[in-house]
């Protein structure tokens, strides 16, 4: 009797999808895509902010990507070398 309950329930397939989205596979999946979004709007939001505080000129734009991306290239080894090195909490 048992079994029967188990293959009723394996067949709906409300159980299923209820079950995959409080899965923590799904939940860190959304959880890593909403956090991108906010990134990525984030850095829109700056580079616009920076071409109306210049005068609708992208000069001030392009210098902050590439002092960002400068940074990156430069100091991106640094301190993963010093994070791979050091305990994780301390890093």
């Amino acid at each position: 009797m048992a079994r029967g309950a188990e293959l009723a329930a394996e067949r709906r397939p409300c159980g299923s999808v209820v079950a995959y989205f409080t899965s923590a596979k799904f939940l860190l999946y959304l959880g890593h895509a909403l956090s991108t979004w906010g990134d990525r709007m984030w850095h829109f939001a700056v580079s616009v902010f920076l071409v109306e505080l210049y005068g609708n000129s992208l000069l001030l734009t392009a210098v902050y990507g590439l002092v960002v991306a400068g940074s990156v290239l430069l100091l991106g080894a640094i301190i993963g070398d010093w994070v791979d090195k050091n305990s994780r909490l301390k890093g």
